[in-house]
């Protein structure tokens, strides 16, 4: 038995009642009419049978005649006129024109039967010509059923073509919902949309948008394992070396020793962790946006990135153009994110440059984007490197003692893909080595600078 929730019931529903509804309407419509013709075509029969008698009376007399209501009315027993005439005492019989007849109509009660009579007052003759209603409705029910016959015998036929045509136009669902059914837990394809209704276009277009998002959600999560599993193998194997030779120093010295090594590797592995945590989030999570200013977010970044430049003596600058009001280089993203990829960067130019070098970051203002430029004086990446270096755990040639899990980069390439941020190695002009460029969009255009922008704030 089909369900009323079911799409075909409810438009069944709908059709069979709104074709009830038009019948009953027409019904009455059909009724009204047919009433006011039977009332027409009877009113003039009596006043016919009226000036017929009157002409035609032979004698004085007094009587009552049931006449037929002609060929224009449908004809049964109590279908007919009553007709009483009666001829004035002591009257010559004359001829009389039409005008001097009077004629009146009126309802008249005869015990139950409410009848419609015309009475003709002539000189010579009182005539009386009565119907009774009840007949002429009835002869009006009788027109209006045979007007809407056709409706009512049709009705079925066009609730069963409506139950086609939707049986029909909900096929292609059916068999999205079989194929769904039949699929596995990992097969994520798009559903297609071939034949599927104009109205459920959006429905699976949505499941298919919906299939997206959680594939890209179980291919982060098997990246991470994967990830994990490939390197935190390496260090958790080194660090149970460290902690055994720290169990087997003998010397102050050689326990200090192993003790370092130890925290390093504990440090190294904390370090990779966070970095793999940051990558499957950044891989999975939807980007958030918000309207924030790059002066902001580059001292956040900086502030992070101080204790490692100071642990190595490398003098970290940054040109913020402070003469200019922050407004103008409002940009829209996600400011834990640029945060994140700033931080990135710096810690990378930190990490690679020699002590004692140096690392600067400057920003510019142009008619159609903000470019923040972190430049270093470490040995750079050759050009034929630098793409590959985009990829997770790829470290370049020439900062193999700098340690790193070569994921800092790929998680700038992912935060800059996700923001809409175009991002460029080249080699700097001014302190030799490597030059991280990126290009935002900005949220303003220059003119607005002095005007109120709404900034999203997070705590260092």
């Amino acid at each position: 038995m089909t369900s009323f929730c079911s799409v075909r019931s409810r438009l069944l529903f709908v059709v069979g009642f709104g074709v009830v509804v038009a019948t009953l309407a027409q019904a009455v419509v059909a009724y009204r009419v047919a009433l006011t013709e039977v009332d027409t075509i009877s009113d003039f029969h009596m006043i016919e049978m009226a000036r017929a008698v009157g002409r035609s009376m032979p004698q004085t007399m007094t009587q009552i005649v049931p006449m037929p209501a002609g060929d224009r009315l449908p004809v049964s027993e109590d279908n007919c006129f009553t007709l009483r005439i009666q001829r004035k005492e002591g009257v010559p019989s004359v001829s009389v024109a039409p005008q001097h007849v009077q004629r009146v109509f009126s309802i008249r009660k005869d015990g139950s039967k409410s009848l419609r009579v015309l009475e003709v007052d002539a000189p010579d003759v009182h005539i009386e010509v009565s119907h009774d209603l009840a007949v002429r409705a009835q002869t009006a029910g009788a027109l209006a059923f045979r007007t809407i016959l056709p409706v009512i015998a049709t009705a079925p036929l066009l609730l069963l073509c409506v139950a086609w045509g939707v049986r029909h136009a909900l096929r292609p669902l059916r068999k999205a919902r079989r194929e769904i059914g039949e699929r596995a837990a990992d097969d994520l394809r798009p559903l297609t949309t071939e034949g599927v209704p104009d109205e459920a276009q959006p429905f699976v277009r949505e499941i298919n948008s919906l299939f997206a998002r959680i594939n890209t959600e179980f291919e982060a999560r098997r990246n991470f394992v994967a990830d994990v599993a490939h390197e935190l193998r390496s260090p958790l194997a080194a660090l149970k070396l460290q902690v055994e030779c720290l169990a087997r120093a003998q010397t102050p010295e050689t326990r200090s020793l192993a003790h370092e090594r130890v925290v390093a590797g504990i440090s190294r592995a904390t370090r990779l962790v966070e970095q793999l945590l940051v990558l499957a989030r950044e891989d999975a999570a939807p980007p958030g946006y918000s309207v924030t200013t790059l002066p902001q977010v580059a001292r956040l970044a900086l502030s992070d990135a101080f204790t490692l430049a100071h642990a190595r003596q490398i003098d970290l600058g940054a040109d913020l153009q402070e003469n200019l009001p922050e407004a103008v280089f409002t940009v829209c993203g996600d400011v834990e994110a640029l945060r994140t990829l700033l931080r990135n960067v710096l810690d990378n130019a930190v990490k690679y440059t020699p002590a004692g070098g140096v690392v600067n970051m400057t920003l510019q203002r142009e008619p159609e984007a903000i470019i923040l430029r972190i430049e270093d004086s470490g040995p750079g990446i050759p050009a034929e490197e630098r793409e590959r270096l985009f990829e997770r755990f790829q470290r370049g040639s020439s900062g193999q003692d700098a340690g790193g899990s070569g994921l800092g980069l790929a998680i700038v390439r992912t935060i800059a893909n996700r923001q809409g941020i175009e991002m460029t190695l080249d080699t700097s002009a001014t302190l030799g080595g490597l030059a991280v460029v990126l290009r935002f969009r900005p949220a303003t255009p220059p003119g607005s600078a002095g005007g109120p922008v709404e900034t999203s704030r997070s705590e260092a």
